[in-house]
């Protein structure tokens, strides 16, 4: 259904009849037109009690937490499954202590741009440690992961050039490439030879190929081994973005390259400090040249403010306890494993996952909106994914397991999904209306 405010006169607008695919695009006249068709849609879903998105943390990420719940206007205690706290940094008190002690020296934030007085030595310390981290010569911090690559790839690629994008590669990707004003061609998730006779049909064209790490939607790994070879051999550069990888794959922590012992033929590595590193920012890895080019010409480097000195201190904190200490990890890949099997176990469809962000299919984004409804109201709090974050029909739950998570919390977990989607058996949309 088109997203014209036309369509629904004389029409009681309902929930069950639209989803979020018929505001993603709108013919009207008016150019705000789809906004207001989209609010009366947003009362009729929160009415109804499908609107689960943005409610209010009443504490900090933790394993459980409170939460303003919308639908009983009240806190509640929820178990957290989705949080990308992964190691649980963002409260370790090591950490809070370096970020409280730092604060004393700069204040609350660096109140200007990196290339000006925004760069502080904490920010150097911290490029030079990912660096070390990722195996590469030099690193540059950005403000978030999403800049990061909209900085990246829109200073690199431009009109002419060619990305070639796994097809569930991370919005940011692609957003960064048409900044850039690049083409984009895609190529079937993790699949070698489809990528091969992508790149067959663009030689004499500059050629950049992104793939993610861990697949934030899927949690499956990038097929590396087969898949750089390939970049190889038709001379094409090849970004990897390992924002849930980070701390997570690979000896020292380097991410999946490092797993697969490929970091080395990597032109260009992304991350994230917002997932295991428990913070926010940011960064890409490479070789000193380009890091030094990408200072000057990536535009959400070179006009964001830079990130705060106490935010780079709490990260190389976190550095030092993983260094220190990896039992935090070794936790993660017991309680991954553990989820893995019961969630199986259970008759759920966890997709190919092979790391802590698990999916669990649930079919059509009505049939995901009376799910979460159900999962929300018994004290469980989950990414709740449809479109556009994945394909039409592929909507999904997203759990984010920690290190942090008990068996107790990971088997009520999996209690209350399997409960909900056993009470879905028979479910028609509208048939729960009030």
């Amino acid at each position: 259904m088109a997203s014209r405010k036309t369509n629904f006169q004389n029409q009681k607008l309902s929930v069950d009849d639209v989803t979020l695919v018929d505001f993603r695009d709108s013919d009207s006249e008016d150019l705000f037109e789809v906004a207001d068709v989209f609010c009366d849609f947003l009362a009729e879903a929160m009415r109804r009690k499908f609107m689960v998105y943005a409610q209010p943390m009443m504490s900090g990420p933790k394993t459980e937490f409170q939460v303003y719940d919308r639908n009983t206007q009240s806190v509640r205690q929820f178990l957290n499954f989705c949080s990308y706290n992964y190691l649980g940094y963002s409260y370790h008190p090591e950490v809070m202590q370096a970020v409280k002690d730092t604060i004393d020296v700069f204040g609350t934030g660096a109140v200007s741009a990196p290339l000006f007085s925004g760069y502080s030595y904490l920010i150097q310390q911290l490029e030079e440690a990912v660096a070390e981290l990722k195996g590469k010569e030099a690193a540059v911090v950005f403000s978030t992961g999403y800049v990061t690559n909209l900085g990246v790839l829109s200073a690199l690629l431009h009109p002419g050039d060619i990305a070639v994008l796994d097809i569930l590669s991370h919005a940011s990707i692609s957003d960064g490439v048409r900044l850039g004003g690049a083409d984009i061609k895609v190529f079937a998730h993790n699949n070698p030879q489809h990528l091969e006779k992508v790149l067959k049909g663009l030689k004499g064209k500059r050629v950049m190929v992104c793939v993610e790490g861990v697949y934030s939607m899927d949690g499956d790994t990038a097929n590396l081994p087969e898949i750089i070879p390939i970049c190889k051999k038709y001379g094409a550069k090849i970004l990897v973005d390992e924002a849930h990888a980070s701390l997570i794959f690979g000896e020292k922590g380097g991410g999946v390259a490092e797993h697969f012992g490929l970091e080395d033929q990597v032109d260009i590595a992304i991350g994230t400090f917002s997932k295991s590193f428990g913070a926010i920012g940011g960064f890409a890895a490479g070789s000193e040249n380009l890091m030094t080019y990408l200072r000057m010409y990536a535009n959400s480097y070179v006009f964001s403010c830079a990130m705060a000195p106490h935010t780079a201190a709490g990260i190389l904190k976190v550095m030092e306890l993983f260094k220190r200490d990896g039992s935090e990890r070794e936790k993660l890949w017991e309680n991954t494993h553990y989820m893995h099997a019961h969630l199986k176990e259970a008759g759920l469809d966890i997709a190919e996952t092979k790391s802590q962000v698990v999916p669990v299919m649930a079919g059509s984004d009505l049939r995901l909106r009376e799910i979460s409804t159900r999962i929300q109201a018994k004290g469980l709090s989950t990414g709740v994914v449809a479109y556009p974050a994945v394909s039409k029909n592929k909507a999904r739950m997203r759990l984010s397991v920690s290190s942090k998570h008990t068996k107790e919390q990971m088997d009520r977990c999996v209690s209350i999904i399997k409960e909900v989607f056993d009470s879905m058996e028979g479910w028609e949309p509208g048939q729960n209306e009030e």
